[in-house]
C-alpha cells in the first residue's frame, strides 16, 4: 500500500556533507539567507540536508551522537530548515546507518563481519576503483544496541524540529557480510544460514523489513505528511522479495540513484526508471553535478550530460535530484548552481507539457535474475542490454513482475536468465493464450526451485554449447543480408529440447572446430567455424513465441555484437511489427511516449555518450534533429511542438520533419488515442 504525502517536489538538489572532525573550520562561512536564496535562484524546490553524515559528525545540538566539534554547538540544521523554509522550499533532513565512522571506532561490536571473522570495509573509494586509505566502516544497522541509538538519534531530530522528511542512506550491507553474532541470531531465526548469493539477498530484505517496520512508524507518527525514504537497491526483482516492490512498503517514493558518470554508466538508470514506471510510487531520479563521482570537489559536468539525465528523468515520468555537497566553510559552490539551475530552468518551463500524463508500453521485460550459481552483475548487464536494443530501435518498455498488469502489452521479453514465479508465470500463460507474444533468451523461464515454468510452449533450454565461441548462420527468408556470412556469438549458448508444437528456425548454428586451449588452438583469438550447421538452431519461432539460445542481450551489453541487436530487433517486428514512432530515426535519438488524455506527448532526446575519457562516458554537446523525419505507424494529420504549438511539416510519404532544435525537443499528436483506446 502506498503511503500518502503531498505532491513529491520534482527539483531537488540532495546536499551531501560528509566532513571529517579534522577539519577546523566547518561552517564559518555560512550565510543562511544567502544559502536559501542560492537554491530559490536556481528553480530547486527541495533541498535534502544532513543531520549526520558517514563520519559519525551531528550537524546539531546532540545528547545522543557527537556534534562536529568545530560547530560549537551552533545549530546548523536548525539554521537551514529555518532559512529553506522562508523561501518556501522543503528540506527532508539525511541521517546515514551503515556508515559511520565515529560509531565504527566506539562501538566495534556494532560492525559488520564476514564470515571469515574480519570486519567488512569498502575496498575502494566510491569510483570501485582507487585503492586509498579510509575507505568506510560497514554498521551492523540490525543488532539491537545499534537499532536503539538510532531511534534516540532519530527521535531528537523529530522531537526537535519541523521534518519534512527523513533520508535514510547506506541501507544495505557488504556482499560478504554479516556473520556477527547478532546477525547469525538473525539469520538463524528465518532460515537463512546458506551463504549463496541467492540467500544474501533474502538476508538483505528480511533485514530492511525488521529496520523499517520499526522506523517508518516512528517517523510518520510524529510528522505524518513526512516522506520516508531509504537509500538501496530499488531494482525490480521478478520474486518480489527484494528491491522495489519489497522496499515500496516502508517509503513514501522512489530516490533512483544512478550518478552515470560513476560507475553506474548511462544504461544503469533506464532498468531502475523502468522498473517503477508502473508502480504507484512517485518517484526521482537522483544523478549528480559532479564530473566523476560524489566527494568529487570542484568536479562540474558539461551541462549538455546533466540536460539529458534531468530531461530523461522527467519524460520518463519522475522528478529530478541532483547531487551535490556543500563545502566545508558552508559556502555554495557558486557554478555548480549556474550548472544546475540552468537545467532547472527548462524542466520547471516543461512541467504543464508533462503534467496528467501516463507511461505508453507495448513491451514487458522480466527482470534477469541471479540465482545461487550467478553473479548479479551478470543479470544486470542482461537487463541493461534489452533496454539498449529496445530504445536504440524505438519500442518503449517497462520490467515487469508478477503484480504488473500485462493487459496494454503485445510482447513480453525474458532476458537470459529470467526467473518465472507462479504468479508471473500464470500471467504469463493468459497473455500468450490471449494472443500475446514472448520473445525468450538462453536460459530464461525457470523458476527458483529449477522446474522449468514455460511447459504448455513445448520448447525448454537444453544442455549449455560446450564448443564456443559459435557462429549464426541465418535463414534468408528471415535475414536476407546475413544469410551469405557466419557470425560469432561469443558467450556459450544452449541447445533446444523441443517437446510439442511446430517450430521454424530462422537462424542456425554452427559450431567452431574445436574447443581452444593451450595446446590445441587456431588463430588470434577464436577457432573458426566449421562448414557445416548444427541439428539444433540457434533461434527458433513457434506460435507467437521466439527462442534465442544464446544470452543475446547480455552479450549486445558486454561486447556491442551488432549480429544481436539486428536479430533481436527483426524478431520484435515479426511479433508486434514496427514501432509506435520513429523507427526510421537513427540508434542515437531516444523518444519516450506518454499519454495524456487521448493525445500523445513525445520527447526527443539527442545526446550521445563518448568514451572520450579512459574511465566515464562523457557526454559534452546537444547534438541537432535537423534534417530528420518522425513517422508513425499509422495515419497522423498534425504534429505539434510542445512549446508554442507550431506545426510541423509534412512530407510526402506522411512523415513529419523535425525542426533544428537541439537536445530536446517535445512534440504532441492530438487525438492520436481516439479510436485506439
Amino acid at each position: 500500500m502506498q503511503l500518502k504525502i503531498k505532491p513529491l517536489p520534482t527539483r531537488q538538489v540532495h546536499l551531501d556533507f560528509h566532513t571529517s572532525e579534522y577539519l577546523p573550520d566547518v561552517g564559518s562561512e555560512f550565510d543562511a539567507a544567502e544559502f536559501a536564496r542560492t537554491f530559490k535562484e536556481a528553480h530547486v524546490n527541495s533541498v535534502t540536508i544532513f543531520a549526520k553524515c558517514h563520519h559519525g559528525m551531528c550537524y546539531y545540538p546532540t545528547k545522543v551522537g557527537i556534534q562536529h566539534p568545530s560547530l560549537k554547538g551552533r545549530d546548523l540544521l536548525g539554521e537551514m530548515i529555518e532559512a529553506l523554509h522562508r523561501e518556501g522550499i522543503r528540506c527532508p533532513i539525511y541521517t546515514t546507518l551503515a556508515w559511520e565512522e565515529d560509531i565504527a571506532r566506539r562501538f566495534p561490536q556494532w560492525r559488520q563481519m564476514k564470515k571469515d571473522g574480519n570486519f567488512a570495509n569498502r575496498e575502494t573509494l566510491t569510483d570501485r576503483t582507487t585503492v586509498a586509505p579510509g575507505l568506510w566502516k560497514f554498521n551492523n544497522w540490525i543488532h539491537p544496541d545499534f537499532m536503539d541509538y538510532t531511534e534516540a538519534h532519530l527521535r531528537e531530530v523529530l522531537d526537535n524540529y519541523a521534518v519534512d522528511g527523513i533520508f535514510f542512506d547506506i541501507f544495505t550491507y557488504h556482499k560478504e557480510a554479516c556473520w556477527s553474532e547478532a546477525s547469525v541470531a538473525f539469520r538463524e531465526k528465518h532460515g537463512l544460514m546458506a551463504d549463496d548469493p541467492t540467500t544474501q539477498r533474502r538476508f538483505i530484505a528480511k533485514a530492511q523489513e525488521h529496520f523499517a517496520s520499526r522506523f517508518t512508524p516512528l517517523v510518520r507518527e510524529k510528522h505524518p505528511e513526512a516522506t520516508v525514504f531509504y537509500n538501496a537497491d530499488y531494482d525490480l526483482r521478478a520474486d518480489g522479495g527484494s528491491g522495489s516492490r519489497h522496499l515500496g512498503r516502508f517509503v513514501t517514493h522512489f530516490e533512483l540513484e544512478s550518478l552515470p558518470s560513476g560507475f553506474w554508466g548511462y544504461q544503469h538508470f533506464p532498468r531502475q526508471a523502468r522498473g517503477v514506471l508502473f508502480q504507484e510510487h512517485p518517484w526521482i531520479g537522483m544523478t549528480g553535478r559532479f564530473q566523476k563521482m560524489w566527494g568529487d570537489f570542484g568536479g562540474i559536468k558539461p551541462m549538455p550530460a546533466l540536460e539529458f539525465e534531468c530531461f530523461r528523468s522527467q519524460a520518463l515520468g519522475g522528478g529530478n535530484s541532483v547531487g551535490d555537497q556543500l563545502p566545508p566553510r558552508g559556502r555554495l559552490e557558486p557554478a555548480a548552481y549556474r550548472l544546475i539551475g540552468k537545467v532547472y530552468e527548462q524542466c520547471e518551463a516543461a512541467e504543464p507539457f508533462y503534467e496528467g500524463s501516463a507511461p505508453v508500453a507495448r513491451v514487458g521485460v522480466v527482470p534477469a535474475q541471479a540465482t545461487a550459481s550467478e553473479d548479479v552483475a551478470a543479470s544486470s548487464l542482461s537487463d541493461e542490454g534489452v533496454l539498449m536494443m529496445l530504445a536504440e530501435s524505438h519500442y518503449e518498455a517497462a520490467m515487469i513482475d508478477g503484480d504488473s498488469d500485462l493487459s496494454g502489452l503485445e510482447l513480453v521479453i525474458l532476458p537470459d536468465a529470467s526467473l518465472i514465479e507462479p504468479k508471473l508465470r500464470d500471467k504469463i500463460q493468459t497473455f500468450h493464450q490471449k494472443g500475446g507474444t514472448l520473445l525468450i533468451s538462453n536460459r530464461s523461464g525457470y523458476d527458483s526451485e529449477g522446474n522449468w515454468a514455460l511447459s504448455w510452449l513445448g520448447l525448454e533450454p537444453g544442455e549449455a554449447i560446450t564448443l564456443y565461441p559459435s557462429y549464426w548462420s541465418a535463414k534468408e527468408s528471415f535475414w536476407k543480408e546475413a544469410a551469405d556470412s557466419d557470425f560469432v556469438i561469443y558467450a556459450p549458448g544452449r541447445l533446444p529440447v523441443i517437446s510439442g508444437g511446430e517450430w521454424n528456425p530462422l537462424i542456425e548454428r554452427k559450431l567452431p572446430y574445436f574447443k581452444r586451449n593451450d595446446v590445441k588452438y587456431c588463430s588470434h583469438f577464436q577457432t573458426p567455424p566449421r562448414p557445416e550447421v548444427e541439428a539444433d538452431a540457434a533461434v527458433l519461432e513457434g506460435d507467437g513465441v521466439i527462442w534465442f539460445g544464446d544470452p543475446v542481450f547480455r552479450e549486445y551489453r558486454q561486447t556491442g555484437n551488432k549480429a544481436c541487436y539486428e536479430a533481436v530487433v527483426r524478431c520484435v517486428e515479426r511479433l508486434i511489427g514496427k514501432p509506435l514512432v520513429g523507427g526510421d530515426l537513427p540508434q542515437t535519438v531516444q523518444i519516450v511516449p506518454r499519454r495524456k488524455g487521448n493525445d500523445l506527448l513525445l520527447t526527443l532526446l539527442h545526446y550521445i555518450p563518448q568514451r572520450k575519457a579512459l574511465d566515464i562516458d562523457v557526454i559534452d554537446t546537444a547534438h541537432s534533429f535537423a534534417g530528420y523525419e518522425i513517422a508513425f505507424d499509422r495515419p497522423v494529420e498534425t504534429v505539434t511542438e510542445g512549446f508554442g504549438g507550431e506545426a510541423l511539416k509534412a512530407t510526402d510519404s506522411g512523415a513529419f520533419r523535425l525542426p533544428d532544435g537541439r537536445g530536446r525537443l517535445l512534440l504532441k499528436v492530438a487525438a492520436y488515442f481516439e479510436d485506439n483506446s
